[in-house]
């Protein structure tokens, strides 16, 4: 009985990423979108920039987001 448990635990987790994967191409965006962002306050390393979606068991996102910056920018200069 703990095993079938298990196994549907497990199916539906596939079926909620499979449904809710995102696509390399809305990744990729995405990744775009936090480097233009993060580069209005940071300077940032472009290639740092790192971006993971998953979801758990309960169908919630969780978004991890990275970055390497090597100073923070100047506010009101124009940097």
């Amino acid at each position: 009985m703990k095993n079938a448990k298990r196994g549907v635990e497990r199916i539906k987790k596939v079926i909620l990423q499979d449904k809710t994967g995102a696509p390399e191409q809305v990744l990729a965006v995405l990744k775009s979108d936090l480097y233009e962002l993060l580069d209005g306050y940071f300077e940032v390393n472009p290639q740092s920039v790192s971006l993971e979606v998953e979801v758990d068991e309960y169908g919630f996102y969780r978004i991890a987001i990275g970055a390497k910056a090597f100073r923070v920018r100047a506010v009101g200069r124009g940097e």
